[in-house]
C-alpha cells in the first residue's frame, strides 16, 4: 500500500507535469485515509518529496503506461501484469484493450489477488481481466505458461517494481521461462537495482540473494542474451526522471540512482 498512498497524493498534490496518471488507485485506499492524504499538509507533501524514490515513481508510473500503449500500437494481443498489486493499467486503458482485442492477465501472490479481485469485482471495466496467483521464487510456472502459450498472437510481459524482491537464481529462471514461451516478437520490461545499491532490499524468506544487475550496458545485454531475450532499450531511473519529469532535476531533490529499466524482445517460439 506504501506505492498507492504515495500515487494518490501525487494525483492529487502535483502540478499537471508532475501529476501521477494513476487516479484509479484511490479505490485500493479506504475512504477515511484517503480523505485525509488528500487534505494533507504541504509540510507533510514537502517531505515526501525530498525522498528521491517520490518523483521516480511518477515517471515509472508514466514509462510503464508508455510502454503499454507502443506495445498495443505494435500489435500485441496479451499483456501479463506480473506483481499486479494496486496497479490499474488494466482498467485505466480499458478502452484501449476492448477496441484493440487484447486480453490481460494479472499476476500477484494469492492474498494480493483475492484483495484485487475483491475490490474491482464491480467494476464494468474489467471483463477482459483474468487473474492468476504466482510466486516468482518458484521452480516452475505451469499455469502461466499454459496460459502463455493459449494466446493468438505476441505477448507485453510488464514487471513494474518486481525484481528487486525475487531471489536471483529464481528471477533469471522465469526469464528464462518467458524467452522459450512467449511468441516471437513478445515483449518483456522491467526494472532492477543495480549491484551496490540498498543490496539488503528485498532480503527475506526465501529471497536471500535479491536481484540485482551490473551498470554496464554491454554486462546487462549479456545477462538477458543468455536468458534467450533480446536487449533493445535500457534506461537509467536518473534519465528517466528527466525525460519524463521536465524541470524536476533543477529541483532541490536529489536523482534517484538506484534503479535501470529495460525493454527486452523475445524471439524463441514461433
Amino acid at each position: 500500500m506504501f506505492v498507492a498512498r504515495l500515487r494518490y497524493i501525487q494525483s492529487v498534490h502535483e502540478p499537471p507535469e508532475w501529476r501521477n496518471p494513476d487516479t484509479l488507485v484511490r479505490h485500493f485506499i479506504p475512504f477515511v485515509e484517503r480523505c485525509r492524504l488528500a487534505w494533507a499538509s504541504h509540510q507533510d507533501v514537502s517531505t515526501l518529496r525530498e525522498n528521491p524514490f517520490y518523483y521516480y515513481l511518477v515517471a515509472r508510473t508514466k514509462y510503464y503506461d508508455q510502454v503499454l500503449n507502443e506495445a498495443v500500437a505494435d500489435g500485441v494481443k496479451s499483456i501479463v501484469n506480473i506483481g499486479c498489486g494496486t496497479d490499474t493499467r488494466a482498467y485505466r486503458f480499458s478502452d484501449l484493450f476492448r477496441h484493440r482485442g487484447v486480453r490481460v492477465l494479472e499476476c500477484d501472490q494469492p492474498e494480493a489477488i483475492r484483495a484485487k479481485k475483491r475490490i474491482v469485482q464491480r467494476w464494468q471495466q474489467s471483463q477482459h481481466v483474468e487473474y492468476l496467483p504466482i510466486d516468482l521464487n518458484a521452480d516452475t510456472w505451469p499455469e502461466l505458461v499454459y496460459w502463455l502459450k493459449n494466446q493468438p498472437g505476441r505477448t507485453l510481459v510488464l514487471m513494474e517494481g518486481v525484481s528487486p524482491y525475487i531471489d536471483d537464481v529464481s528471477f533469471g529462471r522465469f526469464l528464462s521461462q518467458l524467452a522459450g514461451t512467449l511468441a516471437a516478437g513478445s515483449q518483456v520490461a522491467y526494472d532492477f537495482k543495480i549491484e551496490g545499491a540498498h543490496d539488503d532490499l528485498g532480503r527475506e524468506g526465501r529471497t536471500q540473494r535479491p536481484f540485482r544487475l551490473p551498470t554496464a550496458s554491454a554486462d546487462i545485454a549479456a545477462f538477458h542474451e543468455a536468458h534467450g531475450l533480446q536487449l533493445e532499450r535500457l534506461e537509467r531511473s536518473c534519465e528517466l526522471c528527466a525525460r519524463l519529469l521536465p524541470g524536476v532535476e533543477k529541483s532541490a531533490v536529489s536523482s534517484f540512482t538506484q534503479d535501470a529499466l529495460v525493454r527486452l524482445r523475445a524471439s524463441s517460439r514461433t
